[in-house]
């Protein structure tokens, strides 16, 4: 049971590490010592994102250190996504250089088809199709944005910078969080060729979204506030667009407020995105925010755990609607669900959870680091493994 990889077994690591006392550690991150032994020693779950940045910070570590991120076990199917992130990393890299010579540039229809193909596959969490598929619908869309002029020229650096987002979307969610935010760098960039303001700003959202698995909770709350502050005055005459933006900048900094424990500041901002989920109404899809009621409500629940509650945070949303989203969001709220029966005690149902969000997304529920953390915890502290554990971890791919 000792070999377990939680997050606090690796706290304990780096602590040693660093020749800091348990003492010493606890103390600054506001926590008692009984505290910390229970998490190092894997009776405890580490599970709030306030609580793992101000470890990583205290033990001046990479965030996605401590989270033992990206898993690249698994399955082949798993695998393949890991496999195919060193072309797109060097695809990425060379973003800023000149393009390659090639033949004509692409018809924009052609190049329209592919993008949207791989918004579908990111959305239905297919990330091995999604990153095999990203490096030479990069170069492309590159290539051919730089070969036309005018609208044409706008429409195609559009496409580059939907495309970049999949890109920084799909390597964060696969925990290569260094490249996800070179990815969403180069999308407000594109976006900013493009003259869509709009494209600019969810771009910049994308970067607030790789800011926060980054740790840099400080640095998403600017951009993300700055942006709020830029829609504003835009809202009296604002399109489904423009609403759909404005609210789920605000589900951001909702879950920003969280991470700092300032429970009214981040229930306003859950208030003022229902109102725009009220006004776009469900199965809107504009910029790429999924936003509507089902993806406010998601983003209720996880706010409540991250503010420390259990359970009870599922009841925000009984009868909510989430059938309207894709895999990908639905399979991630699955692993909020299993986090919520974790914290009542109920390993066994958390398994069952994330057993059932494991066959909306697989690749979205075994690459995430909750859900190893939720396993492992549970195997750790039960005398006797049970079935629904072992079963579980055994389908998901994690050592126990």
């Amino acid at each position: 049971m000792d070999e377990i990889s939680t997050i606090g077994r690796r706290v304990y690591e780096f602590r040693e590490a660093r020749g800091m006392s348990r003492a010493e550690l606890a103390d600054a991150v506001g926590y008692s010592v009984e505290w910390l032994k229970s998490v190092e020693i894997g009776r405890r779950a580490l599970d709030r994102y306030s609580v793992i940045t101000a470890l990583s910070d205290a033990l001046d570590v990479h965030v996605v250190s401590l989270l033992g991120v990206p898993h690249q076990g698994g399955t082949a199917e798993q695998q393949r996504a890991h496999i195919a992130i060193p072309r797109l990393r060097r695809v990425l890299l060379r973003a800023e250089m000149p393009p390659r010579p090639g033949g004509a540039p692409l018809p924009l229809e052609d190049l329209r088809n592919r993008v949207s193909r791989a918004h579908r596959q990111r959305r239905h969490a297919r990330y091995g199709d999604l990153a095999t598929d990203l490096p030479q619908l990069l170069d492309d869309a590159a290539a051919t944005a730089v070969a036309l002029d005018g609208s044409d020229r706008e429409r195609a650096f559009g496409m580059l910078a939907e495309a970049r987002h999949d890109a920084a979307m799909a390597t964060k969610k696969l925990g290569y969080v260094d490249l996800a935010g070179i990815a969403a760098t180069q999308a407000v960039r594109a976006a900013s060729a493009s003259g869509d303001p709009m494209l600019v700003t969810a771009m910049v959202w994308t970067q607030a979204e790789v800011y926060m698995s980054a740790g840099a909770v400080d640095e998403a709350h600017e951009i993300t506030t700055q942006q709020i502050d830029q829609l504003d005055p835009l809202l009296a005459d604002a399109d489904p667009g423009t609403w759909s933006l404005w609210g789920t900048l605000h589900l951001v900094e909702s879950v920003i407020q969280a991470q700092w424990r300032r429970r009214e500041e981040a229930a306003a901002h859950l208030v003022e995105a229902a109102d725009a989920a009220d006004r776009v109404g469900a199965g809107v899809s504009e910029y790429q925010t999924e936003f509507g009621p089902g993806n406010k409500a998601i983003h209720a629940v996880h706010v409540a755990l991250e503010l420390g509650e259990g359970g009870e945070a599922l009841q925000r949303i009984a009868g909510v609607d989430m059938s309207s989203l894709p895999k990908e969001r639905r399979a991630r709220h699955g692993v909020d669900r299993a986090l919520a029966r974790s914290r009542d005690g109920d390993d066994e149902a958390a398994m069952e959870e994330l057993m059932k969000a494991d066959k909306v997304a697989p690749e979205c529920v075994r690459n995430h680091p909750i859900t190893h953390e939720l396993v492992a915890t549970a195997a750790q502290r039960s005398r006797v493994v049970k079935e629904p554990i072992a079963a579980a971890a055994e389908t998901l791919g994690i050592p126990i």
